[in-house]
């Protein structure tokens, strides 16, 4: 859906969600009534309306939770049913065995309650076909909920998940290279915190985004991107470890200069990799020649306390190089994971043109 529609259809109350609904609900109904006629009919559209999530991933969850409630409690209904009438007796027992049953399998919540809505229902109707009908009528209301889930999605998604994830990236450099004590150090903790959430919300955008329709052509880049989101959440893992052992120091060491000049080296190697794999911008940096730079600041500052300090403040300081180390490691792997996908992705775009130039081709002959 392009970005100008969705601003106007909003504009009079015309929200994505509400568009989802209505036409699973109006689509599920048809599609029921041109299979079975009028009788429960009614339960398709139920079953879109209240499945529909914000999310594909959402809301096939709801979806089959549902599913397993009806069933599980159009079960118990049909075998109690046979051997009570209807009333207060029949009632307590069903409830008790099938929410019973459902609650000792730990099956979800949602679940559980559409096993007591699904229970009583059936016993109240006394038909044997009115569990079948009522879990084929849910199944496509759920198929047609999932199916404009898909299809109707926010637009530019993909970007918005890049953009996400590069500010969290940002974010994450700037933490680090602002960790050395004298510094607003309530601001930093907040900058790392905010770091972490933005790389999760990214996570869950671009997982959810992989059910789409829409982006099915670029599931390559999602999958590079799935990578470095990775790797960047262990970098963010490092960096509290990093806050950590900082916080540990004396402060002469915590906030000298040569801290001061490695934390900042090491965060260019951060935000460099972040410019590199999820900006459309040009970086004129080289992440290379970054990481060798940090990596040679890091031994050369190492090296110069070990004839200064006591064993103690070595030991403490030996705990931050290495962690300092690992970081550095893990922008490497990342940035070899993304220069390993650039090839693949190249080829795919190759052959994908290669197929549209044949069938021009086959269309002029």
């Amino acid at each position: 859906m392009n970005e100008g529609l969705q601003e106007r259809l909003e504009k009079y109350g015309f929200s994505l969600y509400m568009i989802r609904v209505t036409l699973a609900a109006s689509l599920s109904w048809m599609a029921v009534h041109a299979m079975y006629g009028n009788e429960f009919s009614y339960f398709a559209p139920l079953a879109a309306i209240l499945i529909t999530q914000g999310s594909v991933k959402a809301s096939l969850e709801k979806g089959l939770c549902r599913l397993l409630g009806i069933v599980l409690g159009g079960s118990v209904s049909l075998m109690i049913g046979h051997f009570f009438n209807v009333g207060p007796l029949s009632i307590l027992l069903i409830l008790l065995i099938g929410l019973g049953v459902a609650t000792a399998c730990r099956i979800n919540f949602q679940a559980i309650t559409q096993v007591g809505v699904t229970s009583v229902l059936a016993l109240t109707f006394i038909q044997d076909h009115y569990v079948m009908f009522r879990a084929t009528e849910t199944l496509i209301g759920v198929a047609f909920a999932l199916l404009f889930n898909m299809i109707i999605v926010p637009p530019k998604g993909f970007v918005n998940v890049k953009g996400t994830a590069f500010a969290g990236t940002l974010l994450l450099a700037d933490g680090l290279s602002g960790l050395a004590p004298g510094r607003d150090e309530k601001g930093q903790a907040e900058a790392l915190k905010r770091a972490g959430q933005l790389l999760k919300e990214s996570s869950q955008k671009q997982s959810e985004l992989l059910y789409t329709l829409s982006h099915v052509p670029c599931r390559n880049d999602l999958s590079v991107m799935k990578q470095s989101i990775a790797h960047l959440q262990t970098m963010h893992d490092y960096v509290k470890e990093i806050a950590t052992e900082l916080r540990l120091l004396p402060p002469h060491y915590a906030s000298a200069d040569w801290m001061k000049q490695t934390l900042t080296a090491t965060s260019d190697c951060i935000a460099i990799f972040g410019a590199k794999a999820l900006s459309d911008t040009e970086c004129h940096s080289s992440l290379p020649e970054t990481l060798r730079r940090a990596r040679e600041l890091q031994l050369a500052s190492f090296a110069e306390l070990q004839g200064s300090c006591p064993l103690t403040a070595i030991r403490d300081l030996g705990a931050v190089f290495s962690h300092l180390n690992r970081l550095l490691d893990e922008v490497e792997r990342a940035d070899h994971a993304v220069c390993s996908a650039a090839p693949q992705r190249a080829r795919a775009h190759a052959s994908r043109a290669v197929r549209l130039v044949k069938k021009g081709l086959s269309h002029k002959l």
